[in-house]
């Protein structure tokens, strides 16, 4: 009882923690405001709401949005829907709603996927499943690669946040099948839905996705479980089918005509290594991850003290040369469609699997440890010594202390300090007034051209872009159609 009641009352620590620092992300949210493609993605479906306020309609705007930039700009026609139902189609108020979407989509399938392993195939308690799931969650909000990006701007958020959200539950409900027989039809429908979602969405989530689908079908030979076989075939093909519409699209060669060098397909694989060593040993190695990864390890020891001797823990060095392959494998697409790594949403996602690979990892070589060392095989949660205590504790001091500084010099570090500090300046409600007059413009406007002010006020994690001078630009251009205006002109 005592040990489960330690392992509680830190487990309610990181909630708490967790749920502090989104309330200044959620309360800053209130001033959110759309921008650049979210006004062009989603301009059928708002003005179906305004001439009709039937959701049929706005969905019937929506799929017209679909097909004209499959044929005209990309095939991913998943995420081309979803980005066509951005939140201020129904009013511009509905726009503070997006970083609850962002963190809630990428909170509930990391929940899920470690929920599956964790708790259902590993059979591991509850308070140390939590104590995982948090630090992965704190580590996530504060210090994603694009917070603005991440959390705030509807447009890309959608089209990496929610696909890579949806393969993490895809991901714990092919395990969850194989696992669990109860239920397995219904978690089979929901597994094929999100197959088709995940192979039309954007390159990165579905290349990954099909290489944990064909190492899956491997496994499950190797160790001779053909009747699993099925369970991964039938997405698979779902998958499959979604991508090929998605890769076979008219749209994508039109696009791609827009970009200039482009290198093959085996200099963009060599190069993805290239980036993911560079980011790896130089962007996401800093005193964060270390924090991480040491807080990780007392919880993920007791996942290994639970799991016993079940697994042999075989493969401790194809196991980080496989991650590593496979977060290198995320840097591809780009690099060969457009020649670059990629911008900050790209990276947000590459980010947070590299994260789950770190878990992984770091799981691995305790387990491999624990087996061939024979360490640990004391029956008692190590949370409970009092050397782990005093070991947590002097790592929660570091982490306020160093976290402190960071913060001090450059607030927008992490971003629950830069949420509070455009709160407490009272830049994030100069912004909100400055987007609702221009709101009150639009909304009211009679003439066939307009001219608005460009934004004075920049706060970190809201603003991402603005119109242009020109009523030719392309941002421009965007809101004339979300506004249906002939002309938008921008004044400084």
């Amino acid at each position: 009882m005592k040990q489960k009641m330690t392992e509680k009352r830190i487990a309610g620590f990181l909630v708490i923690v967790f749920i502090l620092a989104l309330i200044p992300v959620l309360l800053i949210g209130k001033y959110n405001y759309p921008c650049a493609d979210d006004f062009g993605f989603s301009a059928y479906s708002h003005i179906a709401w305004e001439e009709t306020q039937s959701i049929f309609q706005v969905v019937i705007g929506a799929l017209k949005t679909v097909k004209e930039r499959w044929f005209g700009w990309q095939g991913t026609f998943s995420s081309i829907f979803v980005m066509a139902l951005q939140p201020a189609v129904f009013g511009e108020a509905g726009y503070t709603l997006v970083p609850w979407i962002m963190i809630g989509a990428m909170s509930f399938s990391t929940l899920f996927l470690l929920y599956v392993i964790i708790r259902r195939v590993l059979g591991v308690r509850t308070p140390v499943y939590v104590g995982i799931s948090m630090i992965y969650l704190i580590f996530a909000l504060e210090c994603m690669v694009d917070k603005t990006q991440g959390f705030f701007w509807f447009n890309g958020a959608a089209h990496y946040i929610i696909p890579h959200s949806v393969a993490v539950i895809l991901a714990g409900l092919v395990i969850w099948v194989i696992k669990d027989e109860g239920h397995r039809f219904s978690k089979m429908v929901l597994a094929c839905l999100a197959s088709l979602f995940v192979g039309g969405g954007k390159y990165v989530t579905a290349l990954i996705t099909a290489i944990l689908f064909v190492v899956a079908l491997i496994a499950v030979v190797y160790i001779k479980k053909s009747k699993y076989v099925k369970m991964i075939i039938l997405p698979f093909s779902f998958y499959l089918m979604a991508f090929i519409i998605n890769a076979c699209a008219p749209g994508n060669a039109v696009r791609q005509g827009e970009v200039g060098y482009r290198p093959g397909v085996l200099k963009s694989i060599l190069l993805s290594f290239y980036y993911c060593v560079e980011c790896i040993t130089e962007t996401w190695f800093d005193w964060t991850y270390m924090i991480f990864i040491l807080a990780l390890l007392p919880f993920l020891w007791e996942v290994v003290k639970t799991v016993g001797k079940k697994f042999s823990y075989r493969f401790p060095l194809l196991v980080p040369a496989a991650s590593f392959c496979l977060l290198s494998a995320m840097f591809t697409p780009s690099l060969y469609a457009m020649g670059i790594a990629g911008g900050g949403r790209i990276f947000n996602i590459i980010f947070l699997n590299y994260l789950l690979l770190i878990i992984l990892n770091i799981y691995y070589l305790l387990g491999w440890i624990y087996r061939h060392c024979r360490l640990g095989e004391n029956k008692e949660s190590c949370i409970e010594s009092k050397d782990i205590k005093l070991y947590l504790f002097v790592l929660l001091c570091t982490t306020i202390f160093i976290g402190g500084l960071y913060s001090k010099v450059n607030p927008d570090y992490f971003t629950s300090t830069s949420a509070l500090k455009s709160l407490v300046t009272g830049e994030a409600a100069d912004y909100g007034a400055e987007t609702r007059e221009r709101t009150l413009q639009l909304q009211y406007n009679n003439q066939e051209s307009i001219r608005l002010k460009i934004f004075d006020t920049k706060p970190y994690l809201l603003y991402y872009s603005d119109i242009g001078i020109d009523a030719d630009d392309w941002k421009n251009n965007s809101m004339e159609r979300y506004y249906r205006i002939d002309e938008i002109w921008g004044v400084d």
